[in-house]
């Protein structure tokens, strides 16, 4: 009897060996998705959802007017509901709830996400804040850090590469204030210089001394270029740049203008930059001829 119980031992404490060792079943399905509370920043729940970014933005003031998902993360498009014109864009880090503003109020015409944190547009040179028409611009901004930060606290979030922009000379193009139109600025200025150079027609500009009130417009603090307008005629080939406000030649009506002028020469005034060419006719693809608004010739502002 005691030959056969051994055996029988053994097998039991084999087979008792095996179930030890036996894995769990497998899981074929994920467990439910769970959501952890935002830590650092602005959302109530982690990972980010497209629901709560809507939320959250209507709640500070804001249209959400597009999100775009990229690998977990966000870019979105929001603004004023009151003006919709302008836009603002943020990219929104999906796994820590990280917000980075882009670019300031723009009007953009195009954007489009080239990397991780990283976002291309162009927008039309209008300007938010002011009635002001500026150059369209063209630039690629990307997010400094990761999603848990900056790479140096307190520094900048982005960093903006802005790329030259060239546009068709036979569209017109306006440059100043806006309003409903073209308004030009109450700044009245002179050409004092212009030449070529390496980046092509270069302008400097003086108050202009024909009155007081013109040479006070002059506001140093404020100073910008005149608004100016431009137009290209193809069959005589001739490209015309309009400067508004701005004279050949001021000072020389007797107005006693030296307490307005600041620093700038007493024995300035009377002044006068030669109408004609630029003095450049060798250049034989152009050259650049300086004329005073002709009325008759060039019609109604």
């Amino acid at each position: 009897m005691r030959r056969r119980v051994l055996p029988a031992l053994l097998l039991t404490l084999l087979l008792c060996g095996c179930a030890a060792r036996t894995p769990a079943d497998t899981q074929t399905s994920p467990p439910p998705e769970e959501s952890a509370p935002a830590a650092e920043y602005d959302f109530a729940v982690l990972p980010v959802r497209k629901d709560s970014i809507r939320t959250l933005y209507s709640q500070e003031g804001y249209e959400v007017r597009k999100i775009t998902p990229y690998e977990g993360d966000y870019l979105v498009e929001y603004g004023d509901e009151n003006d919709p014109d302008f836009s603002l864009l943020a990219w929104v880090f999906g796994q820590t709830g990280r917000r980075v503003q882009l670019a300031g109020m723009s009007q953009f015409t195009a954007y489009e996400i080239t990397g991780p944190g990283e976002v291309h547009y162009t927008t039309t040179g209008q300007d938010a804040g002011t009635p002001w028409n500026g150059l369209p611009q063209e630039a690629t901004v990307r997010v400094l850090g990761d999603e848990t930060g900056k790479l140096v606290p307190e520094w900048t979030d982005v960093e903006t590469s802005y790329e030259t922009v060239w546009l068709d000379p036979a569209q017109p193009l306006f440059i100043g204030a806006t309003e409903e139109g073209p308004v030009y600025a109450q700044r009245y200025e002179q050409l004092y210089d212009a030449r070529i150079d390496a980046d092509g027609l270069s302008f400097s500009f003086i108050p202009n001394g024909d009155s007081q009130e013109k040479a006070a417009s002059f506001f140093p603090a404020a100073t910008s270029i005149p608004p100016f307008s431009t137009a290209f005629d193809p069959e005589g080939r001739i490209f015309t740049i309009r400067l508004y406000n701005t004279c050949l030649e001021s000072g020389g009506t007797g107005a006693d203008v030296d307490e307005w002028l600041g620093d700038y020469p007493e024995d300035l005034y009377p002044y006068a930059f030669p109408a004609g060419s630029l003095g450049r006719d060798n250049i034989p693809s152009f050259r650049i001829v300086f004329r005073e608004y002709d009325w008759e010739m060039d019609g109604e502002a």
